[in-house]
Parts: structure tokens; sequence; C-alpha cells
């Protein structure tokens, strides 16, 4: 009897578990919810969206980079990223972005392109970097532009003047600063309308910055019908332009515009004082800084020099006030003037557009919050304007003259004509 007993109990548990997968699979026939509804935490997990992996950005930071001659013959640019460097700590002692921190990493590529390359490699394949700004130089720029483009990296405010930058439009590719054939242009409508300039020689740097500051200067004077300019050029290792001064004598022009870095530009000046030579003398903006009257001495006296950000000395605007104050307490080994103006631009309107991208931060939002930024005047720059199809920036310049080692205002914002 208690064999037949366990039995029984046997067959009742047997039943007991069969019973409930049988009404399963009858309800799966039917068209039953139920098993939908055991399915549906699966099925929720599986359709969840994953948060997107951005490169360089955490919970708590973003990375970004840059590269710039930190020696060399354009190492007085150095000062750029020092002072860029500079104002991320400010943002970052201001509680950062967003409740991120910036980490800034710039790379000294001592001016030369094939460093620029390892350099810029390294930022966007180990460093991981979210997005660049600044990166100094045209061929430096040129170097690496296919590469930033074909890795989709931002790149705001890339140091240089070259038209390449925004035409033809590259999407992630954010130009400010007067492109260099605007710059030439206005150089040599002010020499031939209001200097009474005759004949015009340009001293240039032989690559694509100083052949487009060239290039521009000859088509006003063909378009004019006009002798074309004599050009006289330097490589970027030259030390020596005595010569170069010599040629500029003889070929007799009464004005000379400069496309030339800090060091040869203030030699070149230097030289042609030397030898009693003293034509007219303008210059690129890219020589707008205290450190070209040690350079140039005495012969740099009345050049005059485009600029398109207020004159770094100006403390009746209050925004120069500012810029004066953080570099007082952030940078004070750093020389107030142009570069180190630059730099602080550099950084105010990057912080802009980083604010704007928001909370849940991605480089398309980045950009496309770029590309609707209209007339903004919360920089250094007087407005800056971006639009889907026009990434150019600034299209106005003004001129300064140099006088007993300072800059003096001669002219207000002036245009094309």
């Amino acid at each position: 009897m208690q064999r037949l007993s366990r039995m029984q109990d046997r067959t009742v548990r047997r039943v007991a578990l069969a019973v409930p997968l049988v009404v399963a699979l009858l309800a799966v026939s039917c068209g039953s919810a139920t098993p939908a509804a055991t399915a549906a935490p699966a099925t929720a997990a599986a359709t969840t969206t994953a948060k997107p992996i951005v490169p360089g950005v955490t919970d708590t930071e973003v990375v970004v980079g840059s590269w710039g001659p930190q020696d060399g013959p354009a190492g007085a640019y150095g000062t750029i990223d020092r002072t860029l460097d500079a104002y991320f700590k400010m943002i970052n002692d201001q509680g950062g972005i967003n409740g991120r921190k910036i980490r800034f990493i710039y790379e000294n590529d001592s001016y030369q392109p094939a460093k620029t390359v390892a350099a810029v490699k390294k930022l966007v394949e180990e460093d991981k970097v979210f997005a660049l700004c600044g990166g100094l130089g045209t061929a430096h720029n040129a170097a690496v532009m296919d590469y930033l483009v074909a890795n989709n990296v931002p790149h705001v405010w890339p140091a240089t003047g070259t038209t390449a930058l925004a035409v033809p439009l590259k999407k992630n590719i954010y130009a400010v600063q007067l492109n260099y054939t605007t710059e030439a242009t206005l150089a040599t409508q002010y020499a031939l309308d209001t200097m009474g300039s005759k004949q015009i020689a340009v001293f240039y740097q032989n690559d694509a910055f100083g052949k487009e500051g060239l290039d521009a200067v000859q088509a006003e004077l063909k378009k004019r019908n006009l002798p074309a300019a004599t050009g006289v050029s330097y490589e970027t290792a030259d030390t020596n332009f005595s010569a170069q001064a010599l040629k500029l004598q003889t070929s007799g022009a009464d004005t000379v515009i400069l496309y030339a870095v800090p060091k040869p530009g203030g030699s070149i000046i230097a030289e042609m004082g030397k030898i009693g030579y003293a034509p007219k003398l303008l210059s690129s903006s890219v020589i707008n800084d205290p450190s070209i009257f040690q350079l140039a001495g005495p012969a740099i006296n009345g050049m005059l020099i485009e600029a398109y950000l207020p004159p770094f000395d100006d403390t009746s605007n209050p925004k120069i006030v500012e810029y004066q104050a953080f570099m007082a307490k952030y940078a004070p080994k750093e020389q107030i003037g142009g570069f180190t103006e630059a730099g602080y631009t550099y950084g105010q309107v990057f912080i802009e557009a980083l604010k704007r991208a928001g909370k849940e931060l991605t480089r398309e939002g980045f950009m496309t919050n770029l590309d609707q930024m209209q007339n903004f005047t919360g920089s250094l720059v007087p407005s800056l304007s971006y639009s889907p199809t026009d990434h150019a920036g600034v299209k106005a310049a003004y001129f300064q003259a140099a006088k007993d080692g300072k800059f003096v205002t001669v002219t207000g914002f002036i245009t094309l004509k």
C-alpha cells in the first residue's frame, strides 16, 4: 500500500508540472497575450538604445586638441596655444561646461608640416580628441585637412587665413580669421587709393600662405591694368635676409607688402633699414603682435598692419579690460598682444559652441549648433556668423600703424570695394 501511495504521489506531481506547460502551449496556439506579456521585459531590453560613444567625451570630461610651433622661425606663435590652455583652465575653475571639464592637449610641430601630420594623428587616434581648436599654419592645415574631414573631427578656428578652409565648404571646419586673399586685396587697394603707391613689391613666404597673398596683390593690380608687383620670396629655413632686402630695393618699389611670419618679417624690415631703403610698408595681420618691434627695430615705424580683433591695449573697451584681467591672473608670463589676444578669443568662440551643444554632446550636435550661430558678439570678434553653407568667418579688417613700439589705429573696419 505504501508503495502504491508513493507511485500515486509521483503521478500527481508530474501532472501538476505538465498542466502549466499545456496551458501555455494552448494559449500560444489561440493567440493569447500571456506569453507576450511574459516576454515583454526581454523585448524592452532588446530595443533600448545604447548611449553613443563619442570620441573624447565622458560624463565629466571633453578632450580638445591643437598644434603649433613652440620653437623655430614661427616660435612666437607658441603663446597662442599656451593662452588657449590658460583660458580652458579658467573655464574649468568656473565649473566647466554642461558638467564637463576640458582637457586640452597641444602638440609642438616646430612649424614643420610633416610633424603636424604626426601630431594630429596622435591627437585623433591616441588621445581621441573630441575636436580641435586652433592649429597653426597654412601648409600645416593643408597637410591634415583631408584626414580631419575623413574622420569628421570638428575643427574650430584653424590658425591660418587660407581660403582653402572654407572654399569649398568643409562641414567640419570653421574658419574665423580674415582670409589672405581678402586681406591682401584690401592692402593693395589701400596702398593705391589712400597711400598713393605707384609700384608695389611683395616679400612673401614661399608656400601656400605667402603665395596666396602675392596672387591677391597681382590680381588687384591686373584688374586695374597696372604693372605686376615684384615678388621676393624666402624659405622658412632662411636666417639671413640681406639678399632679399637688396632685391626689394633694386625693384624700385615704393611700397612693400609683407606676407611673412614674425622672425623673417621682422628681419626683412631690419635689413631694409640697414641699407637705407625706406618704402611704405604694409603687412598681413599675422605679425600683429608687440614681439615684432624687437625683431624689426626702428625701421618698422610707420608700417601699416591689418587687424580683425580690437586693439589689445584699448582699455576703453570693456572686453579688452576682461582680456587683460584674464592674462594677469591665468597667463601672467605671456605678453599682452595680438597672439595672446587670438588664443583668448579662440577659447571664447569654442566655449560658446560647446555651451550651445548641450549636455548630450556629440560631434554632429556641436557642428549643427555652430551652423546656426548668427551675429555672435560674445567674443573679441566684433561679430561672427556661420550657416550650413558658409564657414568663412570674418570678412572685414582695419589698419594700425606701428609707432614708437605701439600700434595706433588709423582706420575703421573696411571691406572689399
